[in-house]
């Protein structure tokens, strides 16, 4: 609950908080002591500055600071000769308000860069508690620092890092917070002149744990986490250095889903989306009730799932029309039914990222998505289920997925049972008949005439009867898979 609570804070406080009282938009000098070391930096900088700058510069906290110790070697090797020599002006310690009054006081003046590399925040989200810092605060200053940076480099390409992942896993409160954050400020990069350069998932495991090999401390990377960050920023380094006559690097990361590197009619089904309005209450409060629900349950289980049922209303009717059914089976199964009323693949997707498939260990998901494509070609529609499949795989690895068929809907011959039958010829090639297992009873569902009217009042969802052929249908998998 606390989560979704911070991201609805975050959005409101956006629109309604006034920059005079928000300390981390307000330059803030560290003190007024010349020995103190933050200020003796800060003068050895300025040192570098009046030397003629450097095109490529980084701008930060402890993180960017230790360049000069994990990170040396690397940037001996990459980042120390030529114009590719690097300025590096992070300072540990430092949080957004100090990198304003950095910048406001001769960081950034009198030479010109090609590149600045901005990673801003862990200190202002890990420093104060919630209600004197919210996330809300920290994103304000951190555009702030672009705006300043822009207007002190109005050429630089500035490329623009999400914090940092740290502490040891997803439910760490600075994680949390940080997450926050980044999914907002990317909202500032255009991919011209400000780039978003995310690579933090590189550092996680696939259940999102902060690898000790590349953040020893859970905070600051290791000598291999440089290298890898080195890598991510390459490109960006050697376009800039370019004047642009590289091609752009908007697309060198093909693999991560963005509104560059996809078309807009496979965006609507691979692309996680919330049903969350504003991130925020409003015309989808019960999505949002029984998201909540399913999290706290998967709390109370200790991790002691059994099964998964992944997938949209047809789904969620277990819990009306096959509760019967679904009660006799939580005789022997522990049951976590996420199938929400109304949900799309790209819905699947972003459950999928958000929590619904964290904190736990299950031996099997059920997953049958796609009828509410109607508006998508049946490709893309293919395209998002292949995208659910992906991120069961990463989030639940150990786990055997029962892939169903989307249900024959409509009459034979009508326009949406045709695109449910070609997004059936396409998925069930995603079954290896391991991990992945094909699960066809849908004839069951049809009379003699092809109609479902006699299983599915409305030809789209099953009635109770329905329910009861699904159930045995599926009930030797799920003993396979559980062993009971």
């Amino acid at each position: 609950m606390k989560r979704f609570g911070l991201f609805c804070v975050a959005a409101s406080c956006l629109s309604a908080t006034s920059f005079g009282a928000i300390r981390a938009v307000t330059p803030a000098k560290w003190n007024d002591d010349p020995n103190c070391w933050q200020m003796k930096r800060h003068a050895e900088k300025m040192s570098a500055v009046a030397k003629g700058g450097a095109k490529v510069v980084f701008i930060g906290d402890s993180i960017t600071h230790l360049w000069e110790h994990a990170g040396k070697r690397v940037a001996a090797a990459h980042l120390s000769e030529g114009d590719s020599r690097m300025l590096n002006l992070g300072t540990a310690a430092d949080r957004t308000e100090h990198v304003l009054w950095r910048l406001e006081n001769g960081e950034l003046d009198g030479y010109e860069a090609k590149a600045v590399f901005l990673m801003i925040g862990t200190n202002n989200t890990g420093h104060f508690p919630f209600a004197e810092e919210p996330p809300a605060d920290t994103i304000l200053g951190i555009r702030a620092v672009l705006d300043k940076i822009r207007a002190k480099q109005p050429k630089a390409l500035v490329g623009l890092l999400p914090i940092f992942p740290r502490g040891r896993d997803v439910s760490d409160a600075c994680r949390i917070r940080n997450e926050i954050v980044n999914k907002e400020i990317r909202k500032f990069c255009d991919g011209k002149t400000i780039f978003w350069i995310d690579f933090n998932d590189r550092f996680l495991t696939a259940d999102g744990l902060l690898s000790s090999e590349y953040f020893p401390d859970r905070l600051h990377p290791s000598e291999i986490g440089y290298e890898i960050w080195f890598a991510a920023l390459k490109p960006y380094i050697d376009y800039a250095l370019s004047d642009g006559r590289l091609p752009s690097p908007v697309n060198l990361f093909p693999s991560r889903v963005t509104r560059e590197n996809v078309r807009m009619d496979e965006l609507s089904t691979v692309y996680p989306v919330s049903r969350i309005r504003n991130e925020g209450y409003g015309a989808q409060d019960w999505w949002l009730d029984r998201l909540l629900n399913n999290r706290n349950q998967i709390v109370d289980s200790k991790g002691a799932i059994d099964l998964v049922f992944f997938g949209d209303s047809i789904t969620h009717n277990w819990d009306g029309e096959g509760r019967e059914q679904l009660a006799e089976l939580r005789k022997t199964y522990s049951i976590l039914n996420i199938g929400y009323s109304g949900d799309r693949t790209e819905h699947l997707v972003w459950r999928g990222e958000n929590g619904e498939l964290d904190g736990y260990k299950t031996k099997c998901v059920m997953l049958m998505i796609g009828t509410n494509n109607q508006g998508n070609r049946p490709e893309d529609t293919a395209a998002g289920v292949k995208r659910v499949l992906e991120t069961i795989a990463r989030k639940q690895p150990q786990a055997k997925v029962l892939l169903l068929p989307v249900f024959p809907r409509a009459q034979p011959g009508e326009e949406a049972r045709k695109k449910n039958e070609k997004v059936n010829e396409i998925i069930r090639g995603y079954a290896d008949g391991d991990k992945i297992v094909w699960v066809d009873f849908t004839a069951k569902f049809l009379d003699k005439d092809g109609d479902v009217k006699w299983i599915m009042s409305d030809r789209l969802h099953p009635n109770a009867a329905g329910y009861a052929i699904w159930t045995e249908a599926v009930r030797p998998y799920f003993k396979a898979a559980c062993g009971k």
